[in-house]
């Protein structure tokens, strides 16, 4: 039943995509943040993400939620690890089949908050963000472009890992997932020697290899000097992987 629809799901998403950026500016409303704090934030929750061993969906909309969140409202410095436990939390009971209790949660944060405090985050949060949590994720576009890859484990996993790391980098906040996910695959089928984007992998991704050079040089830089953050590398660098 799904495949007779395929076009209109994907026309959906990609609506969808664009109703749930956040603003890339937001820091400048911030007082006590800066861009180096969300890149902090965002590599301990990759670690309690793995910790957790939680799907990816609940990653990027655990990230998209903070980045949203913060997009509405000004936040004290002190509060900024408490909306990271709590978009994590609200995104693990959103995605995951049996998301870990609340109590794991304060735990990670070294008991930094009581249970009544994320509890009460987790209204505020999805209020201010009126209950929207339909996020396409980078994900979701991977699956859909891999079928025109013939579903390279190796390029997909590369892929998801080149994804992964803009999580860190406030410069791809203007990009919408499905370039995000076409740009990883676009790099990592480059960098595994798979030969060009062909006109398949144009189609199924909705990108050309024009539009997606920017953001796969972006990848490359971010990566030529992403030593501060290693949640990412160790993650993918593990067995696992």
């Amino acid at each position: 039943l799904v495949s007779e629809y395929v076009v209109e799901i994907f026309e959906y998403m990609k609506t969808l995509e664009m109703e749930t950026l956040p603003n890339p500016h937001y820091m400048d409303e911030q007082k006590e943040l800066h861009w180096k704090m969300r890149s902090i934030l965002i590599d301990w929750l990759i670690e309690v993400h793995n910790k957790f061993r939680l799907l990816p969906e609940t990653l990027y909309l655990a990230v998209n939620i903070i980045d949203r969140f913060l997009s509405n409202r000004v936040v004290s410095m002190v509060k900024l690890q408490l909306v990271g436990v709590t978009a994590m939390f609200i995104a693990a009971k959103y995605e995951e089949v049996i998301p870990p209790g609340l109590q794991n949660f304060t735990h990670v944060a070294d008991g930094g908050y009581s249970e009544e405090e994320v509890l009460r985050a987790e209204r505020y949060v999805l209020q201010v963000l009126d209950f929207g949590l339909h996020y396409p994720s980078p994900m979701s576009f991977l699956r859909r472009v891999s079928k025109a890859d013939n579903y390279d484990i190796h390029t997909r996993t590369l892929a998801k890992y080149l994804m992964e790391i803009t999580l860190l980098d406030h410069a791809f906040l203007p990009e919408p997932p499905s370039k995000i996910a076409a740009a990883g695959l676009f790099l990592a089928r480059r960098m595994l020697s798979r030969g060009a984007w062909t006109p398949n992998l144009r189609h199924y991704s909705g990108y050309d290899e024009e539009a997606l050079l920017p953001v796969a040089t972006q990848m490359l830089n971010f990566l030529a000097g992403s030593q501060d953050y290693e949640a990412v590398y160790k993650k993918y660098a593990s067995r696992m992987y």
